[in-house]
Formats: C-alpha cells, structure tokens, sequence
C-alpha cells in the first residue's frame, strides 16, 4: 500500500468529473469577457454570432443593475431559433414591448408555419415579425448601448452579426402647459416640454413646410445628450449654421444637463452680464425666431430653447405685442429699464451732491422725512435694494401659493417698520418701490437679472462722484454693449450701428404690412417675407354714399 507522507509532490492532476459542453461554453465566454475593458473595447465590438456572448457583454457593461432587463426566448415549431431582448426598464413603453416584439413572435409559434419561411432567421424577423414601425440594423455594440439608453429595445438574434434596435420609448413625460414665467393675455397657451420630439412636433405644427430642418448631434461623453439644430433652409444664412455647429461640435465635457450649460459654451464673451443668446419656453416665439432667418437649439430633459442670434432691443419684447393691434406698452418698456437702472442712484446724487436742483418745498419735504436717519443716502439706498432683492427672490422660491403673499407683505412689512425705526426715510421706500415695479416690465428674465446687478455699480458711482459718476456709467454701459457681438452680429443692432429703416421693430412695433423685410444683418437668401402694397384703404366711393342706392347725378 502507498504510503503518502507529508510534503511528497505528485506529477500528476487528481481526477474530476469533465465538463458537460455547455459549462465548457460559459466558461470560454467568461475568459474571453474578461479580457475585455468595459469602457474602451467592449464599445468597439461588433455583435458576436453568439447569443449568449452578447448577452454576458451586456450585462457586464451595466454590472446587473435593477432596471435593465434581459428576456431570452424560443420560437419557431420546427426548429428552434434562440433570440434575446434587452431594454431599460422606464424608458420603453412595455404595452409597446408586448405587442410588437412579443405578441408576434408567439403567434408565429402558435401558427407553426415555419417551413414558409426563409432560412435566414435574421431576415425573417426583421421583415415579418417585428411589426413595429421604426427600425435600426446595427453591428457595433457602442451604437447600440447608446440607442439601449435612449429608449430603443435591442433584439439579439443567435447566428446573426447584426443586431435590431426598435425605438419602444415610452417614459413618463409632463403634459403640455403655459409657461408659468412667459403667460400673456393674449396668444397660445402652448409651452415646450423636457421631451425634444414634443417640441419638434410644436414647431412642425407652426411651421408647415418641408424646408425646415432638424439635426441632431449628442454632446456630453457621459449624458449623451441630444441636442437638435432648427432651421429653415432657404431663410437662414448658411454659415450662420455652420457656425453653430462649429461651436457645438468643439463642446468636449462629460455632461449637459440643461440649455444653460450649451449657452456657457458658445457664447461670443463670458465676460458680460447679458445675456448673448435670447432663450424661451414658447414655441410661437422660437417659430417667429426661425422665420426671421435665425437658428434654434433645442436641447433634451429641458423646456428652454436657445436662439441665436440674439440682439439687445429683443429683450424688451414680448410675443404679445404682435397679437394687439397697437403696440403701446413698448415705449413704456423702455421707460421702465431707464428708470430700474437709475432711479436710486439719482436720488443718491441729488440728496448727496446736487441739492441745489431739488424744489425748494420737495428739499424741506425731504429733509423731515430723513431726519433721524444714522446712514447716508448711499447706504440707505443699498440697505433696501438688497432688502427687496431678498424678499424677490424668497417669493420665487418658496411654493407658488404662499410665495406672492411672502412677497408682498414681507415689503410691506420690512417698509413700514423700517420707516417707524427710523433707519430709512419714507421718500426712499417709494424710490425702491417703484424700481421694482418697472423691473417687472421688462419681459426677459436674465435681462431683468442683468440690469437689477447693474444698479448696484450705479449706486457706487452715484454716492461718489454724484450725477458724474452716473454719466460715467451710463457712457461705459453704452461702450459695453457696443462692443458685444452674438454670433457676429452687433448686439445693439439696428441701434448702433444706426440702421433707422429697422427701427420699426425696435422702440415701437409697426403694423405688419409695413414690415415687408426680414432684418438685414442677418443676411438671409429671402429678405422679402411678404408683398409690398398691402397697406389696408377703405374702400372707393364712386359718387354718393355706398349702399344707399343713390347713383351719381340723382
């Protein structure tokens, strides 16, 4: 008998039972899986013929997290024919799923007239089971992971180098509403929505014409966000497309999360704080944008459009002045900016400097209301200008239902007390008060946002070098916004440069049949957007009234 002592090495391998062939299989697919790094060569892969080889990749690339789904299946009555389905769960319409994909599938079992059929499984389903109506042959794993994430079912199908992606989205998505921050009184009620084919379908709906154009590109190494290119071909000027896409294409980050973040990107100076491309939730604004020969960028999972270029005078416009017949609250738009951005640096000026200009009766008025006061015009002026801009902005945080009400008594309130304290003088309530309301006036958010941080260099240069200090601003703010360019194109445009024959868009709108010509900086293939010679007459009388049956002579 062998006697087996301690340390004694054996030359030869104990024995074991031998694999059955389809653990020899696994296992030669999970060594060659392992030699492959999920981030770089997996995504250059093209589709194995192997079912199960696909489907362990897959899984390997999303480390069997809970919402991908894989569902392997048979069919066919005389041969069996292995097929796999992967999808994420939330982004595919299931009923979609069931009876599309699945439902014929059985049914073709069921029917078992298979011998019919061609020999090529591959071309069977793609040309009569899969009945659903948007279809894409890929062979490279990378395109396919991305169209998986962006809701496409992809069908593995055992033999075949290619793979079936069928467009199944179906995720929840928010329902057609008003813009909560642009309602009007009069025009749609229609608002875009964080679902980009919702808003190409809002825009087709406006803009019936097969010139339109849609073009996509993803940008985001890890979001892989859809961005899309609109435009009117035969409208726009070609490079001003171009252009864009140039300035598209050179984004190189791992996420874009929202419009915001393509507008930090492409925008002519980052240095300013306006805003250099005009943004909306409104498709009739974008619609009348792209008519006018400019370029929209829609963006995924974000209600806010970009458009581009933009000009400075398009912010004190509202979609709402070219449904009235009459544009009277333009000019008072203009008022309002004047007076938000100088209001209180005057009254610092005047009360500090330029006594000697106020009213006689208004200066002693003035005086009783600031006696007791601790802080100079300057300081009590900053005091409440950041005051209110606290309470505007808690208002607009906190929940809609109380956020008006915080608003408005939190004014009220702080007002009042701080006038009984004696902290600030009455006359300054009213100077802050109405600088806020004319801020409301001013359609465009950011624009509202720019000139609210413009007051406080104001107020600096007015509390020390009074009405001097505020001619100085005003002259470098005009400078400034001179030298900004959107796109190329100047941003106070048609005012500086001068160009009069545009200015019927500007500080007041012009009846529509005045405006004949698209504007001309933007250099559109059409400048005529519609005839000449369509202003309205009233109608000829040839001889006495009309309609009273006189003739001429009676």
């Amino acid at each position: 008998m062998l006697k087996i002592e301690k340390g004694d090495v054996f030359l030869f391998r104990p024995l074991r039972k031998p694999f059955k062939p389809s653990e020899v299989k696994k296992r030669r697919i999970e060594s060659r899986l392992q030699k492959v790094q999920p981030d770089k060569d997996a995504l250059k892969q093209s589709v194995n013929p192997a079912l199960d080889y696909n489907i362990e990749l897959m899984k390997k690339l999303f480390a069997e997290t809970s919402d991908f789904v894989v569902r392997q299946f048979h069919f066919g009555s005389n041969r069996e024919i292995r097929v796999g389905l992967v999808f994420i769960d939330g982004l595919v319409d299931q009923t979609s799923i069931s009876e599309s994909i699945f439902k014929p599938f059985m049914m073709q079992t069921l029917e078992g007239d298979s011998e019919l059929l061609p020999e090529d499984p591959y071309q069977m389903i793609l040309n009569w089971l899969v009945t659903f109506y948007s279809i894409k042959e890929e062979v490279e794993i990378g395109k396919l992971l991305d169209l998986l994430l962006a809701g496409f079912a992809i069908l593995f199908i055992d033999g075949s180098e290619k793979a079936l992606a069928i467009e199944v989205k179906g995720w929840d998505a928010r329902s057609i509403e008003e813009p909560a921050a642009e309602s009007f009184v009069r025009g749609p009620r229609e608002g875009f929505t964080e679902t980009l084919r919702t808003n190409t379908a809002l825009i087709r709906r406006r803009i019936r014409t097969p010139n339109i154009r849609f073009d996509m590109l993803q940008v985001g190494t890890v979001t892989k966000t859809d961005i899309c290119i609109v435009y009117i071909d035969g409208l726009v000027n070609p490079k001003l497309v171009t252009e864009v896409n140039n300035r598209l294409q050179r984004i190189d980050t791992d996420s874009i999360l929202e419009s915001g973040y393509i507008e930090d990107f492409i925008r002519d100076n980052y240095r300013t704080p306006f805003s250099l491309l005009d943004r909306t939730e409104r498709p009739d604004k974008v619609a009348g944008s792209l008519l006018e020969g400019r370029v929209a960028i829609m963006v995924d999972t974000t209600p806010f459009v970009l458009i581009a270029p933009a000009i400075f005078s398009e912010f004190l416009q509202s979609p709402e002045d070219y449904y009235e017949s009459h544009d009277y609250i333009r000019p008072f738009r203009w008022i309002a900016l004047l007076l938000t951005l100088t209001l209180p640096s005057f009254y610092v000026a005047l009360t500090s400097f330029h006594q000697e200009m106020i009213p006689t009766s208004l200066a002693l008025s003035m005086a009783v209301g600031r006696a007791g006061v601790p802080f100079p015009a300057v300081v009590e002026a900053f005091l409440m200008e950041v005051t209110f801009d606290f309470l505007r902005e808690a208002g607009t945080r906190m929940p809609r239902s109380v956020g008006q009400a915080v608003g408005v008594v939190g004014a009220l309130v702080l007002g009042q007390a701080a006038v009984a304290a004696s902290i600030v003088s009455p006359l300054m309530v009213i100077i802050v008060a109405l600088t806020a309301i004319a801020s409301f006036l001013i359609p465009n958010y950011s624009a509202s946002i720019a000139i609210r941080f413009l007051r406080y260099p104001m107020l600096l240069l007015a509390g020390t070098f009074g009405l001097l200090g505020i001619f100085w601003g005003l002259m470098f703010l005009l400078l400034h916004l001179s030298s900004l360019r959107s796109f190329g194109i100047p941003y106070l445009y048609p005012i500086s440069p001068s160009v009069p024959g545009e200015w019927k868009d500007v500080f007041y709108r012009a009846p529509w049949w005045a405006m004949d010509k698209r504007p001309l900086l933007f250099r559109s293939p059409n400048e005529r957007r519609q005839a000449k010679g369509q202003r309205p007459e009233p109608p000829v009388k040839n001889g006495g009234d009309e309609g009273s049956g006189k003739q001429k002579g009676d």
